[in-house]
C-alpha cells in the first residue's frame, strides 16, 4: 500500500475515533440542544404566558414556578438525545450537564457579568456536555483529570463572588462619580450605611443609615432608618418654607425654624426633618421613629462633609 494512502487511512481512522468518542458525541448533542434552545428564545413567551410585563412580580412568579419544570424537561430531552447518539450511561451525562448549566448561570450572576451572546449558546452547551461526559466517564484512567476539573469548578465559586464584588463596587463608584452633586455625608461611626441611591439623570443622591447596635431590625426602616438626601437647593426652599426632596419624594415643610447657621428643622408627630445648606446644595436628613432622636440628627448634621465615592462602599 502506498505510504500516502496509508497515511490517509490512519487520518480517517483517527477522525472517526474522535468523532465517535463518548465526549465528542455528547458535545454534538449539547450543540444541537443549544441550537434548539436558541430557537425557543425567539418565541413570544410574554404573549404565550399570562404574564403582565408591567408587573415584574407577576412575570417573576411564573419564572419561579416554571424553573423546576424547565429543568426536568431539559434533563429528559438531554437523556433522550444522548441515548439516540449512543452515549452510555446517558442519564449520568444528562444530569451532570443540567447541573453544569445551572452552575454557569449562577457563576454569571455572582460575577455580575453579562450573559453569553445568544449566538454562542450552542458552543457553550457543547463545551458543557463535553465536560459532563468527561466527569462521568467510566474507568479509572480519568480519575485525576476529573479531580482537577472538580477542583477548578469549586474554585470558580468564590472567585465569581470576588469578581462580582469588584464589579458591583465599580458600578457604584461610577454612579456616585456621575451623581451630579457633591457627595456630602456625615461621620457614620456607630451606623451602618445602606448602598447609596442616585437619580438618573443625576440631580440628587441619598442613602439610609441604621444604628449599629443590638436589637436593630434592618427591615423596619420606618422605625430605625435615618434618610439622607443631597440635592441642588430647590427654588421652593425659602425658609421658613423648606420644601425639598427626600430620596425622590417631595417634602412640604412650611414653618421650618433655624437652629444653627445654615441649618433648619421641621417636626410633626410622625417625622423630624433637618435641612442643612452648603453653598448651592441642600442636605435633607429625616428620621421617622423614636429610636433616632433630634440630638442624633444634630450630631450627624454637624459632621457633614464632602466624601469620596469609596467612603460609601465600606
Amino acid at each position: 500500500m502506498p505510504w500516502g494512502t496509508s497515511r490517509r487511512i490512519d487520518g480517517i481512522t483517527w477522525w472517526r475515533a474522535v468523532v465517535g468518542s463518548r465526549t465528542a458525541r455528547s458535545a454534538l448533542v449539547g450543540a444541537g440542544l443549544g441550537a434548539v434552545a436558541l430557537l425557543l428564545t425567539a418565541l413570544p413567551w410574554q404573549r404565550l404566558l399570562p404574564c403582565d410585563p408591567q408587573q415584574g412580580w407577576s412575570c417573576l412568579g411564573w419564572a419561579l414556578l416554571l424553573a423546576p419544570v424547565a429543568a426536568l424537561l431539559v434533563f429528559l430531552a438531554s437523556w433522550l438525545a444522548l441515548r439516540l447518539a449512543g452515549v452510555r450511561p446517558a442519564w449520568r451525562v444528562a444530569a451532570a450537564a443540567v447541573v453544569l448549566c445551572w452552575l454557569q448561570f449562577e457563576l454569571e450572576a455572582r460575577a455580575g457579568a453579562w450573559s453569553l451572546p445568544d449566538g454562542l449558546l450552542p458552543l457553550a452547551d457543547a463545551v458543557l456536555f463535553a465536560i459532563a461526559a468527561a466527569l462521568t466517564a467510566p474507568g479509572p484512567l480519568l480519575r485525576w483529570p476529573r479531580v482537577v476539573l472538580l477542583v477548578v469548578l469549586a474554585l470558580l465559586w468564590p472567585l465569581s463572588a470576588l469578581v462580582g464584588g469588584h464589579r458591583a463596587d465599580d458600578r457604584a463608584r461610577n454612579e456616585l462619580t456621575d451623581a451630579g452633586v457633591p457627595l456630602y455625608a456625615p461621620d457614620v461611626a456607630g451606623y451602618r450605611m445602606r448602598p447609596p441611591l442616585t437619580s438618573k439623570p443625576g440631580s440628587w443622591f441619598g442613602f439610609l443609615l441604621l444604628p449599629d447596635r443590638q436589637g436593630v431590625d434592618p427591615d423596619d426602616l420606618n422605625r430605625w432608618a435615618i434618610r439622607v438626601t443631597v440635592e441642588p437647593v430647590p427654588p421652593a426652599f425659602r425658609p421658613p418654607v423648606c420644601d425639598a426632596t427626600s430620596l425622590g419624594s417631595t417634602v412640604r415643610a412650611e414653618g421650618c425654624e433655624q437652629v444653627a447657621p445654615g441649618t433648619w428643622r421641621r417636626a410633626n408627630p410622625y417625622v423630624v426633618f433637618y435641612f442643612v445648606r452648603r453653598d448651592d446644595y441642600l442636605i435633607v436628613m429625616s428620621a421617622d421613629g423614636k429610636e433616632n432622636t433630634e440630638a442624633d440628627l444634630r450630631k450627624l448634621a454637624s459632621t457633614l462633609s464632602v466624601r469620596t465615592p469609596d467612603y460609601f462602599l465600606r
